[in-house]
């Protein structure tokens, strides 16, 4: 039974009051309110309808639109053949938009700049892929290899139960090689270091092993487009 727009916009809220108290939650309560939590999420589904997204995001969706076609904010194409908004996506925006309080009137638009902002610091290829010693790298390798450098970054243990939970979900739904999975389950239960330097490293058993990378969604949409051209411009520059 298709979930109706009245209830998407509970549930929206309801994973939100979530997600805040698993940050405050001691571990074992934590697990509890996250098992609660993914429970919702699938019941809500894994995209909402663009105009439902408008609404909760407090903009029209003609703006919303308009962000979309130029690789702000994620959009997919459903089985249904309709473009919508993954929930993961429309829930990372809501929570910065909290993060902004009352400091803008046009919070959608302060976050979305927050976003560039990021995205301009973060994507440095010097850092992430120095000029030397790239010859012979396709520029889909070469992507990959930066967009987990920049992860490896960013990791703690929420980005890593994400790509666990994650990764279990593609096990069930034989999404994924079991040798890869079991590939992956190894990497994700060594400390962070262990698997930031994993992730990043620049070796032929490496680049295999990104290609079923668990750790999709971690960057913003933004940040990833930004990351994917930057790199192409360098290979052709």
């Amino acid at each position: 039974m298709p979930v109706r727009s009245r209830d998407i916009r509970q549930m929206v809220e309801e994973i939100l009051r979530l997600r805040r108290a698993e940050d405050l939650a001691d571990p074992p309560l934590r697990g509890e309110l996250r098992s609660v939590r993914e429970f919702l999420e699938e019941l809500a589904g894994p995209t909402v309808s663009r105009a439902q997204a408008a609404r909760l995001l407090g903009v029209s969706q003609t703006a919303l639109d308009r962000w979309i076609g130029k690789g702000e904010i994620t959009a997919v194409v459903t089985p249904q053949g309709r473009r919508e908004i993954p929930l993961s996506e429309l829930i990372g925006l809501l929570e910065e938009i909290e993060q902004l309080g009352d400091r803008s009137s046009r919070p959608l638009a302060s976050v979305i700049r927050e976003r560039r902002r990021r995205s301009a610091d973060d994507v440095n290829l010097d850092r992430l892929i120095p000029r030397r010693g790239r010859r012979g790298h396709r520029v889909a390798e070469l992507q990959a290899l930066a967009y987990h450098r920049l992860v490896a970054e960013r990791l703690d243990e929420d980005v890593v139960d994400n790509a666990r939970r994650r990764l279990r979900r593609w096990r069930s739904e034989s999404r994924v090689d079991p040798r890869w999975a079991e590939e992956w389950e190894r990497v994700l239960e060594l400390p962070l270091p262990r698997i930031a330097k994993t992730i990043s490293a620049d070796t032929k058993r490496a680049r295999e092993l990104r290609q079923t990378s668990p750790f999709a969604g971690v960057l913003t949409e933004h940040e990833r487009r930004r990351l994917l051209r930057a790199v192409e411009d360098r290979l052709l520059a």
